[in-house]
């Protein structure tokens, strides 16, 4: 018996454990936005969806959507926080983004990281170049093309 006790003992603790996680990722999702933020971003792939595929009703996207909401985008994150961060963590991490540090950087974060992915595609797109014209040196190709030779014909 008092190992049957010790054993729902261990199982509660456990139960209670992973409850107060819970509890803290759903707080900490909340404080950051990231529910709402994945909202969004899905929005704005739906109008790619919707512009690369205009044969789908309206009323198809209206009612996914509809199915989408920010305590669902939360059920489905709150395994994947629990995964990769401890009960700790989450709440170093609250206590961050309730600072006026935190604050700050939920606020810019967006612009911050556009601005870097703008950056990052100027810097390949410019790297693409630097090394086209160098394979193309290499292989002796030329901007544009020499002249074609005039056509001789046979007399």
């Amino acid at each position: 018996m008092k190992k049957l006790v010790t054993v729902l003992s261990v199982f509660m603790g456990t139960f209670a454990f992973s409850q107060a996680s819970d509890t803290k990722i759903r707080e900490f999702i909340r404080i950051t936005g990231a529910d709402k933020m994945a909202i969004t971003a899905m929005q704005q792939f739906i109008e790619q969806i919707k512009e690369n595929h205009p044969n789908v009703p309206d009323e198809f996207w209206k009612e996914f959507t509809a199915e989408v909401s920010s305590n669902k985008m939360t059920d489905i994150y709150i395994p994947i926080y629990a995964k990769y961060y401890t009960e700790s963590d989450i709440d170093e991490l609250i206590k961050f983004y309730k600072s006026p540090i935190g604050q700050k950087t939920l606020t810019v974060m967006p612009a911050l990281m556009r601005e870097s992915m703008e950056a990052g595609g100027k810097m390949g797109r410019e790297i693409a170049t630097q090394i086209k014209e160098k394979l193309d040196k290499k292989a002796g190709y030329q901007e544009p093309p020499p002249p074609m030779p005039e056509r001789i014909e046979n007399k």
